[in-house]
């Protein structure tokens, strides 16, 4: 999960062109790159248990020795590490991510990791997991995507067994450049064919997805100068993100809200000011359901 930091997961790639007129052998710098990467990665995480008063599993669960926990997104497997240590010795945890460069190379012994693709786990788990995790997904799969990865989540979970997940969703400062962010924000998301509201609908669409006890939780982070150092960074991670979706809102035509870079340039420098003038916060919501008991014949 490459999120870096900044809200889920986001695609930070440079264009074609870009790549084609490199000057440097990147090979030479990925070790550090990947550090940096990974210890955003924890940084990221750490902010948002803070965000939810450090609680790892919202699901009214006790694990049985034995028992098996997944984690899908797991990135550096940070949460799968922390939960560890809360769980018998003898429960097993898996992480599966799309890529294995932020997976850690030391774990517990009944820590396991390996690669697969949120929408297509393996056919062998079905009924497997007695609790999984995701995490923050909704930023980086379509909304078809994000409803198949909910599935999955619902095949490999044994009868009456839980899932926990958790998307963000943006802080927009109610100003003028705020409402300009905002529109831009869901214009882009329009575009990438995914859905910024899935975080508000998590009890609809885990319900659709036939989960059952579905409960939803939201923890608010406020940004701006006046919530300390938390409000400043929430602040940081929004302005941040906003300015790397700049090249592909100018490439767009503006979506009608800007109308070049320089526009772009001042609507970043108002929304430095109105995260400390008006109140707004990120939103998290941690949603836990729980896969329905098989009927007896």
């Amino acid at each position: 999960m490459d999120d870096l930091a900044l809200l889920g997961d986001y695609d930070f790639g440079t264009s074609a062109e870009k790549r084609s007129k490199k000057s440097f052998d990147t090979k030479k710098f990925l070790p550090g790159i990947r550090k940096a990467e990974k210890h955003l990665m924890l940084l990221q995480y750490q902010t948002y248990q803070r965000l939810i008063g450090n609680k790892s599993i919202f699901a009214p669960i006790t694990f049985a020795p034995n028992e098996r926990i997944l984690e899908v997104a797991t990135g550096g497997g940070f949460w799968m590490l922390d939960v560890a240590t809360q769980v018998p010795k003898t429960v097993s945890l898996h992480g599966v991510d799309r890529s294995s460069r932020h997976f850690p190379k030391q774990h517990p012994s009944n820590v396991s990791f390996s690669t697969c693709p949120a929408t297509a786990l393996p056919f062998s788990w079905e009924d497997y997991f007695a609790f999984a995790h995701q995490r923050f997904l909704s930023l980086s799969l379509t909304l078809p995507e994000w409803k198949s990865a909910l599935s999955e989540l619902h095949r490999v979970v044994k009868p009456g067994g839980w899932v926990q997940v958790g998307e963000i969703y943006p802080a927009f400062p109610p100003g003028e450049f705020g409402t300009k962010q905002k529109a831009i924000f869901y214009a882009i998301s329009q575009t990438r064919g995914l859905d910024l509201d899935i975080p508000l609908h998590l009890e609809f669409h885990l319900t659709a997805a036939g989960f059952v006890n579905v409960k939803v939780e939201e923890s608010q982070g406020r940004c701006g100068a006046g919530h300390g150092s938390q409000g400043q960074t929430y602040k940081g991670r929004m302005l941040a993100l906003t300015k790397v979706m700049k090249s592909e809102v100018i490439k767009a035509g503006g979506f009608g809200v800007v109308s070049s870079k320089q526009e772009y340039d001042l609507m970043v420098k108002g929304l430095e000011k109105e995260y400390d003038q008006y109140e707004s916060e990120i939103r998290l919501f941690t949603c836990v359901a729980q896969k329905p008991f098989k009927e007896k014949p």
